[in-house]
């Protein structure tokens, strides 16, 4: 930029002393003159990068490969223009805004990257124009738009990560929770087989007969009693039927001599058989059991001294439930 000013200087004197003598009109189209020419030497010097790009361009040059300035040096100035520009005022001419416009434009303009680039430009002279399109425009916004996806797709594969562990879990614990009700229904299975096991061996065979018998003697004995109470007096029963000490049917151990009050008076065959009592015995009859045993029961307040002297002297007292207490 020194060489264009002292140029610029040297053909200011240059022109004024030719015109020095003449008429003040002249001297006025002199004036119009060199500033035109100062004017066609800005933009020529500045298009063809001699004063200012290309210095510029060799010295950047020379700061990213310095071992190489003995094969490309800077070439010499015309000691004539030296000459001319030393005559040239130095505040005759700056750089304008136009003219560092004109410079930004020629290094961010398409037509650059039209042609080949030297080794210099490939080195660095033309990376600051580069930058500056690829953060420019659209590419800006596909940049921004591709981290927006980009950290979208992060929290979606952590979301999904979440989401496969929490299905991973919840599967444990539905195993878990479906081996603890097989254990449970594997426990209530055994039960339920023991259970069944026994009450088959508290079954006894029984007719027509003995069934009608059962009936008529639980509701004259229990008649007044809770469901647990009729089912009570039908265990003795089947318990007598059961044991070597008492005769093998229902009917028999029924109406064995002195053994129920309801035969001995005859009330056995006046009572009415309720539902409940129908159920009960079935109950029993299907091996439903409380008796703990049981082969005798007593109504103490009903009964007479001597069976309940006999009862307390003679037999093992096992429970009381309702007015019945039972004995074995």
């Amino acid at each position: 930029m020194a060489t264009l000013h002292s140029f610029l200087q040297t053909l200011f004197q240059f022109v004024k002393v030719l015109v020095g003598n003449v008429s003040k009109k002249m001297h006025r189209s002199a004036a119009v003159l060199t500033v035109g020419c100062t004017v066609i030497s800005v933009v020529a010097f500045n298009s063809t990068s001699f004063g200012g790009g290309g210095k510029n361009a060799l010295t950047a040059y020379a700061q990213i490969h310095p071992g190489d300035t003995d094969e490309e040096e800077e070439p010499e100035e015309d000691p004539d223009i030296q000459v001319l520009g030393s005559a040239f005022s130095e505040d005759l001419y700056s750089p304008g805004p136009d003219a560092e416009a004109y410079e930004d434009a020629v290094l961010t303009s398409d037509a650059v990257s039209a042609y080949p680039k030297t080794e210099f430009e490939e080195s660095g002279l033309l990376a600051e124009a580069e930058v500056r399109n690829m953060t420019s425009g659209s590419d800006m916004g596909q940049a921004l738009i591709g981290d927006v996806l980009e950290q979208d797709t992060m929290e979606n594969v952590k979301s999904g990560d979440a989401l496969r562990e929490r299905v991973v879990l919840l599967q444990k614990e539905d195993r878990v929770r479906q081996v603890g009700d097989a254990a449970k229904r594997a426990v209530e299975e055994v039960r339920k087989k023991e259970e069944e096991a026994r009450r088959a061996a508290l079954r006894i065979p029984y007719s027509d007969e003995d069934y009608q018998v059962m009936l008529k003697i639980v509701q004259a004995e229990a008649g007044g009693c809770d469901s647990t109470g009729k089912i009570l007096v039908a265990n003795v029963i089947m318990n007598r039927v059961r044991s070597g000490k008492f005769p093998d049917t229902i009917t028999e151990v029924v109406y064995q001599k002195s053994q129920f009050s309801p035969v001995i008076d005859g009330s056995i065959n006046r009572v009415k058989v309720t539902q409940d009592t129908i159920d009960c015995v079935n109950r029993a009859l299907d091996g439903e059991d409380y008796s703990q045993g049981a082969l005798y029961f007593m109504n103490r307040k009903a009964s007479q001294a001597g069976n309940v002297s006999w009862f307390d002297g003679t037999l093992t007292y096992l429970f009381q439930h309702g007015s019945h207490e039972f004995f074995k």
